[in-house]
């Protein structure tokens, strides 16, 4: 009977340390509570398949490799790289800040981004003046084109006042012939009643 308590005892006890160990690991492994971490200083890292160094190597990571930092068992962190491969990291080895040499590599990343900004934008401003260049030959055309219509008005309007000029000119010319022709004839046809 002891033997038989003795065994359920054992039994309850290893439940209760699985399910422990089974919480343990599931609180590690809640994607929520991810915070990014970087290898730090100028070193190779051991990803190991647990917390200690009798835990199988699985990735030699080196400065500046960028992984998720997800829950915390001794000196070791859990982590997942971003192929997602999990393991454990020494803790020691890890910052939230990246290094010097990640940030000069996000810094060149970022420098060559403006650099092609700034030529995409470049190219832009070289179009857009040619454009205003070609707008501004437009518009001297016509301006031309325009003040050689106000001017063929202008023309237009002056033969057309001389042509009425001439045309009143005419009536009053013809009107003044007419009246001195009649003159005469009624004055040819007095001397000839006189006579």
């Amino acid at each position: 009977m002891d033997a038989m308590e003795h065994g359920h005892g054992r039994n309850r006890s290893a439940v209760c340390k699985g399910w422990l160990m089974g919480l343990a690991l599931l609180s590690w492994g809640v994607p929520g509570h991810a915070e990014t971490v970087y290898v730090s200083g100028y070193r190779e890292v051991l990803l190991r398949s647990g917390p200690s160094v009798e835990h199988r190597i699985l990735a030699v990571l080196k400065t500046g490799n960028r992984m998720d930092a997800q829950g915390e068992e001794g000196n070791y962190r859990l982590v997942t790289l971003p192929d997602g491969r999990q393991g454990y990291v020494l803790k020691n080895f890890l910052t939230a800040e990246a290094p010097p040499l990640r940030r000069v590599e996000q810094l060149t990343a970022k420098v060559e981004s403006q650099e092609a900004e700034l030529g995409r934008l470049r190219n832009e401003n070289s179009q857009l003046k040619a454009d205003n260049e070609r707008l501004a030959n437009d518009n001297l055309d016509h301006k031309r084109q325009l003040q050689q219509f106000r001017q063929d008005s202008a023309d237009s309007q002056h033969d057309m006042r001389l042509r009425w000029f001439v045309a009143g000119a005419g009536v009053l010319l013809t009107g003044w012939l007419m009246g001195w022709t009649r003159v005469r004839l009624r004055r040819k046809a007095r001397v000839r009643s006189f006579t």
